[in-house]
């Protein structure tokens, strides 16, 4: 087995968010891992971006620099010198600028290039039809000269293959969350309504999400369990949206949220809306703590769980069939708890954040062996 002590690897991220992106948050414990079995780490990303202070403190170089998409040619010039002076084995990129560039950049260098993307980020999307097909044809463009591309979800995978990368190169990993941090966190105190079933969801209120929709169907889940309530904890944009149901108590409005794992574990059913693909962690996060689950069958989810046995999916922007689904697990308590009992194996089968480091540590031995 190749060995990655000593080896250099370069991560390149463009993601400009003010929180850590999905793939940001994989690559911290994945960094981590090669620092401890003496990997040389380098990070380049944008000045004070929240990912630099974090690999900073797990032993990472970083190098902060503004990926710049108005000028992608000087931008491609410094990256190049940056992999001619370190030399690395490796380069994994996230985000359109860092993927394009980086290719372009590295396109006659001795160096593998991986490049990871999430379902809710790819394929890139611009401000308007002209700007996303620019951003699909310079991604097409540069896309054979992937090592290997990292996609989180099934269907991406022939995504993926349509667009251009053969399929060998297509490595599937699946979105992972900390099991043990899930289950302390779980132990917060939060304040909720005592005594009666409780439905909800908790965790980022953006429009994603499809929080409208449960508000949309409280009416119709109190009016077959007049005791039960309906909460929604977590902060965001998507609050204003809200107010209306607060008012007329439709739902109950929980903010800020101490911990989102220790909402998740006191509802009796977790309710995951969602309106655009993706996979949300606090979806992962219920699945662990072994909490009966609905959510929609958006790009990403839709595969991911087996319906009726580790979940109830059910199709987006259906409310009639979410309030089935949730009144079903209301009046059968016994297959709730199957329900929850098997999400809880399968987050532990195929959803731990540990399996996800090795997975990464697997591909770099491949590819550092293949270019040794």
């Amino acid at each position: 087995m190749t060995s990655l002590s000593g080896i250099s690897v370069v991560f390149v991220t463009s993601h400009s968010g003010r929180t850590l992106g999905r793939v940001e948050r994989r690559w911290l414990r994945v960094m981590e891992a090669l620092v401890a079995q003496g990997a040389h780490v380098h990070l380049v990303c944008a000045l004070r971006a929240p990912v630099e202070g974090e690999a900073r403190a797990r032993g990472v170089t970083v190098a902060p620099y503004r990926l710049d998409r108005f000028n992608l040619v000087r931008t491609r010039s410094r990256l190049r010198k940056y992999l001619l002076r370190y030399r690395p084995a490796i380069v994994h990129t996230t985000g359109y600028e860092a993927d394009v560039v980086t290719r372009w950049a590295a396109s006659d260098l001795p160096v593998a290039i991986v490049s990871s993307a999430t379902c809710s980020s790819w394929p890139p999307r611009g401000t308007g039809v002209f700007d996303t097909w620019i951003r699909q044809r310079l991604d097409r463009d540069t896309l054979p000269r992937l090592d290997a591309f990292v996609v989180d979800a099934p269907e991406m995978v022939e995504r993926a293959v349509a667009a251009g990368v053969p399929r060998d190169r297509v490595v599937l990993d699946p979105p992972s969350v900390r099991i043990a941090r899930v289950l302390d966190e779980a132990d917060v105190d939060v304040e909720l309504p005592d005594g009666c079933p409780l439905v909800g969801y908790a965790g980022a209120l953006v429009r994603s999400r499809g929080l409208t929709a449960l508000a949309a169907i409280a009416p119709r889940i109190k009016g077959q369990h007049p005791g039960a309530r309906v909460v929604v904890a977590g902060e965001g944009l998507e609050r204003h949206a809200l107010h209306a149901a607060v008012r007329d108590g439709r739902i109950d409005l929980v903010a800020p949220v101490a911990s989102v794992p220790a909402v998740l574990a006191r509802l009796d059913v977790c309710v995951f809306p969602l309106v655009e693909p993706g996979i949300p962690t606090p979806l992962l996060e219920a699945l662990a703590l072994g909490r009966p689950t609905v959510v929609t069958a958006v790009p990403g989810v839709a595969g991911l769980l087996e319906e009726g046995v580790e979940a109830l999916v059910v199709p987006a922007r259906d409310t009639d069939a979410l309030a089935d689904a949730v009144l079903r697990l209301l009046a059968d308590p016994a297959f709730a708890s199957a329900l929850g009992e098997r999400g809880r194996l399968a987050a532990i089968d195929r959803f731990q954040a540990a399996d996800s480091v090795e997975r990464h540590l697997a591909l770099y031995r491949r590819l550092a062996a293949g270019r040794a």
